[in-house]
């Protein structure tokens, strides 16, 4: 007797589709670290207002008697530095018939991959101003605490104001020559070893309990793919205050710099998809951001 198998029968078979699995880049991590100023209506430039420094010597000291005497006025110096806000975008072509003889939600996940893309592209934009910073650390052999401390010495010597943030290639913060090489079951008199854990330290039961850093030394911890190579095994993040890099962008909503359109194309029977993303991105305070350049491999 002939048997009735998938070999005969296949024109009833069914597919089951299974969750989608949309592949995104980690993406806008560093526009809370930084100075954000939207572009007011009619107008495509912003600018950021730099004030000069004052220090204790410009301070006159008087003596007894001398409480009537007219000094020389101090100036107040400003710079300004501009950002031009411009175009970042990305654009996908959806034909009909791939979207509606799919089972997947294809032109929604197809807007959110492209979104993403673009989000990532203004992280990379950012990190790639890290290795204008004048001040530089880092070791030949992986991120230490110490470089830490000396980032935050840096910065506190030049006056950047707090909060700081360090945004660290993956690389840098975990593995065999990443912050988390410190870890060690008790601290030893070098640098590693230096985040001991099982209740003797605060950061080491950090990485022991939820396997990363947030904070440390009053620093916000976060991790970027974007951030660029330095020299053959090595990568260049930053520790940073927000004064240190200012974007200009088009707040399309509650802060969000980026849209979404779609636009049809009768004749080709599909739908384009555009995302944009309106910025630009400058340094404004060279001293307030420290390059972290270490070896990773």
């Amino acid at each position: 007797m002939a048997n009735t198998d998938v070999s005969v029968a296949a024109g009833g078979l069914g597919k089951t589709i299974a969750a989608a699995i949309v592949q995104f880049n980690k993406a806008a991590v560093t526009p809370s670290t930084v100075s954000l100023q939207a572009a007011q209506a009619g107008s495509n430039v912003v600018q950021f207002p730099v004030y000069a420094k004052l220090g204790v010597s410009d301070v006159t000291n008087e003596a007894t008697g001398d409480e009537d005497t007219e000094v020389a006025a101090t100036s107040i110096t400003t710079a300004a530095t501009n950002v031009e806000v411009l175009r970042n975008h990305i654009n996908a072509r959806v034909t009909d018939l791939a979207a509606h003889g799919n089972a997947d939600a294809l032109m929604v996940n197809a807007g959110q991959v492209l979104g993403n893309a673009v989000a990532a592209e203004m992280d990379a934009n950012i990190c790639a101003l890290f290795d204008g910073f004048a001040t530089s650390k880092g070791t030949d052999d992986g991120l230490r605490f110490l470089d830490i401390m000396d980032a935050v010495a840096s910065l506190e010597t030049n006056d950047a104001p707090r909060p700081y943030s360090a945004v660290l290639h993956p690389q840098q913060m975990y593995g065999s020559f990443g912050l988390s090489n410190e870890l060690a079951t008790t601290a030893t008199a070098s640098s590693v070893g230096a985040f001991a854990h099982g209740g003797a330290s605060f950061v080491g039961d950090q990485f022991y309990r939820a396997g990363f850093v947030t904070s440390l030394a009053g620093i916000d911890f976060y991790t970027s793919p974007q951030v660029i190579d330095g020299a053959t095994g090595r990568k260049k993040g930053a520790i940073y205050s927000k004064t240190a890099i200012g974007v200009g962008f088009i707040d399309f909503g509650g802060g969000n710099f980026i849209e979404l359109k779609t636009e049809r194309n009768e004749l080709g029977a599909s739908t384009n998809l555009v995302a944009n993303g309106y910025w630009a991105v400058s340094e404004l305070v060279d001293l307030h951001g420290v390059e972290i350049h270490t070896e990773i491999s």
